[in-house]
């Protein structure tokens, strides 16, 4: 995975379309999703006529997108052409952050893929082979969702990608249910997928569960199950209705999920532990464990015995563990209740 090298899970803000065809919008949401700490941001590429039959229904909720056909809302939000995703990407670089864009049809992909590091695929195009024959030709990484997909449908979908040489592919689990009640999250999911495919793509985690339903705590989880790209919807208000706004996390949600897995990812790491793992605990080591020291007033020439000894802190003298090497041993002179054990006591 060697398109996206990062310390912690690569995060793709998915604008898609909230910036509603406003070019400015569409920057201003490059801008605040860059300041906060994203590495990629996401659009979406499509003309409605060749994306979805007119009488396509919704499936969405209709109490946050009251837009009954797929056809008409997607004609809201398609008035970008070529130079707008160019102008798009050239703000993106000038940001220092990824830009992406999901292709949903063929006649786009000759001028912007190679604007793109990889090419994310929807979840809905998982059995579109006719898409993912085209978009693997360019032998460009891809990142592919599997939301509302079954294991043989990943695997064929795999077996497309890599039967036309694709060399690196990421599989997003991913809910297809807009927004996603928390309890639907199923990240369950991210454990199988790297179980089951685990050989042949890496794996991350697209989604669609509101921010402010459990403060994100979706996407943290799913760092810690290895997730390694993390993918979810942004927007300027999520206030806002219809499009994604609703389900979308803003520049300060995603300015707090980056710390958080800058967080993670330090408390996780495990290649200092061997050299500085001990050493910082070292204080602790010396004062929390215990050493031996006499349990009672005990005379010279005696022979000291289990109960002559006690463990107490700090542990600066002998171990307790090596006790058994000093019983049966005699006192060389007299010792006080409560005296550290030395080996000089001995005769």
């Amino acid at each position: 995975m060697n398109f996206f090298p990062s310390n912690t899970p690569y995060m793709i803000a998915e604008v898609g379309v909230n910036h509603g065809g406003d070019i400015d919008l569409a920057k201003s949401l490059i801008e605040k999703a860059a300041a906060a700490g994203a590495h990629a941001v996401k659009f979406q590429t499509y003309k409605s006529e060749k994306l979805a039959a007119k009488d396509s229904p919704s499936y969405w909720d209709l109490s946050e997108e009251p837009t009954k056909s797929q056809f008409e809302l997607f004609q809201k939000y398609d008035n970008f052409q070529k130079v707008d995703y160019e102008e798009l990407a050239n703000h993106c670089d000038q940001h220092n952050v990824a830009f992406v864009s999901t292709p949903f049809d063929l006649d786009c992909l000759d001028w912007l893929i190679p604007l793109m590091p990889f090419v994310k695929i929807a979840s809905a195009d998982i059995t579109n082979a006719l898409l993912l024959e085209a978009v693997a030709w360019y032998q460009k990484p891809i990142v592919l969702s599997v939301g509302a997909s079954n294991q043989s449908e990943i695997s064929t979908a795999l077996d497309i990608l890599e039967g036309c040489g694709v060399q690196e592919i990421v599989l997003l689990h991913c809910i297809l249910q807009y927004p996603t009640p928390p309890q639907f999250a199923f990240l369950e999911q991210i454990d199988l997928l790297k179980e089951n495919f685990g050989a042949r793509a890496s794996i991350g985690y697209s989604d669609h569960v509101k921010s402010d339903a459990c403060g994100n705590d979706q996407l943290i989880a799913a760092a810690a199950k290895g997730a390694l790209i993390l993918e979810k919807h942004f927007t300027h208000d999520k206030q806002l209705t219809g499009n994604d706004h609703y389900h979308a996390m803003d520049e300060f949600d995603l300015h707090l999920i980056m710390n958080r897995l800058n967080n993670l990812n330090l408390m996780q790491s495990r290649s200092d532990f061997k050299t500085k793992g001990l050493e910082i605990q070292d204080t602790a080591i010396r004062n929390a464990r215990r050493s031996l020291h006499f349990s009672n007033d005990l005379y010279a020439g005696h022979t000291l015995e289990k109960n002559d000894l006690i463990a107490l802190r700090p542990g600066t003298g002998i171990t307790p563990s090596h006790y058994e090497s000093l019983i049966g041993r005699r006192l060389e002179k007299n010792v006080n209740a409560g005296k550290r054990v030395e080996v000089g006591d001995f005769e």
